[in-house]
């Protein structure tokens, strides 16, 4: 199916790796113009090059989601080089906070900085980039939003991931209240929620590069996992940038306001 993104131009938070990675990508081959956003700029330099080799133009850019000014610096200089935003995908996520892992602990034992770091990048960094990209789309009275949440979103996870899961559950209840408010002018607003995908983190794992005991036990833990996925294997990026596509591209021109779940089954609602 052609999406005709061709002439789009689409920016991608926390495209460096994994399922931002793969959207990046997968846009660029169906022609959109792609800003490249990651903290890692090294990182994401590499997905803009293989990106240019697709044909269409592509930038790497360093903002932090987190950071207004460097979100508002970052659409800027996306409308100084292509003169126009027609979709933002918020992907960018976090598993780890300065080195220490989000908390996977009771909700009795976490603290207020624990809630605020949290939040800030899990939620925070998906208002901060729909704001900011907000007054080019409506102008144009066109734009599509995608956001990735999370199966954690939906059901209790066994890894105590309360506050994550909360940033996530906001992430969906924002989507479907935006799209409502954006509708009248042309733009859609979506929420795609992975499950268990095959990312980086666990490449590392199978090629003996993650060292974080935690991360480990996941991977050596996975048969159990798998027992809960009707489709009984792990998803792969290309498979959450597939509908994300879609999502973007005018082919879905009357789809909004809803919550896409791609886990294989484990959650279906």
């Amino acid at each position: 199916m052609d999406l005709s993104l061709k002439g789009k131009t689409a920016i991608v938070t926390g495209a460096a790796r994994g399922i931002g990675k793969a959207i990046a990508l997968t846009l660029s081959r169906e022609g959109a113009n792609v800003v490249i956003d990651d903290i890692d700029l090294a990182a994401a330099k590499l997905v803009e090059e293989t990106a240019k080799t697709l044909g269409t133009q592509a930038i790497a850019f360093k903002a932090d989601v987190t950071n207004q000014s460097e979100v508002r610096q970052m659409v800027k200089e996306t409308l100084d080089r292509f003169g126009r935003i027609d979709i933002l995908v918020n992907n960018a996520g976090i598993w780890y906070i300065d080195g220490k892992q989000v908390s996977h602990k009771l909700f009795k034992d976490t603290t207020e900085d624990d809630w605020h770091g949290e939040l800030n990048i899990t939620l925070g960094g998906v208002l901060n980039c729909s704001r900011a990209v907000l007054e080019t789309m409506l102008e144009q009275k066109s734009g599509s939003i995608v956001n990735i949440a999370s199966d954690a979103a939906t059901g209790p996870q066994t890894d105590m991931i309360t506050i994550y899961s909360a940033g996530k559950g906001g992430i969906v209840s924002f989507s479907r209240n935006l799209a409502y408010e954006l509708g009248p002018s042309g733009i859609r607003v979506n929420c795609i929620s992975p499950g268990t995908i095959r990312t980086s983190r666990i490449e590392a794992i199978e090629a003996g590069g993650e060292q974080r005991p935690d991360v480990i036990k996941f991977w050596h833990d996975r048969d159990t996992i798998l027992k809960r996925i009707p489709l009984p294997r792990i998803g792969l990026p290309q498979e959450v940038a597939n509908l994300a596509a879609f999502l973007c591209s005018d082919v879905s021109s009357y789809i909004t306001g809803q919550s896409f779940h791609i886990n294989g089954g484990r959650f279906m609602v």
